[in-house]
């Protein structure tokens, strides 16, 4: 149990940003090896492409983004979600995001949204209302390739 929270992310970026992204947040490592990124102020926004967490938001860099879930690990804030974009738009400068965060606890009302474009990340009052967990197909395909690997 944990304080997480859940965000939904749409928007899109270049192939190229794209994958440097997915090379950079993903945190898929041997086991006994230590993904050398959580101390990084993107480490919120890492997934692990071969074993996904369960409700996480998964491999979520792409040409086109639109993901639902949770945050990497627990106790993360807005602005922790905001710093990671700020580090990670020097990356993919194209990122063109908005990201819906929910509140403590999963909680599913929508409490600021961060947006990101043109090089910048601001943070905002709610755009919606509320934030979507990831879907049961999600949730279901991360629990397969997790049993498969």
């Amino acid at each position: 149990m944990g304080n997480w929270r859940t965000v939904n992310m749409t928007g899109t970026m270049t192939a190229v940003h794209a994958q440097a992204l997915w090379a950079l947040l993903d945190r898929n490592t041997r086991p006994g090896e230590f993904w050398p990124g959580w101390g990084e102020p993107y480490a919120c926004l890492s997934f692990n492409a071969a074993r996904p967490g369960l409700a996480g938001i998964g491999a979520w860099p792409a040409e086109r983004v639109d993901r639902c879930g949770n945050l990497a690990e627990r106790n993360y804030s807005v602005e922790d979600v905001a710093d990671a974009l700020r580090a990670l738009v020097y990356v993919a400068p194209s990122m063109l995001l908005k990201v819906h965060c929910g509140g403590d606890w999963e909680s599913g009302e929508c409490i600021a949204t961060v947006t990101v474009g043109e090089g910048l990340v601001a943070v905002g009052p709610p755009e919606q209302a509320k934030v979507d967990g990831p879907p049961e197909a999600q949730v279901a395909a991360n629990l397969l390739r997790n049993l498969m690997h």
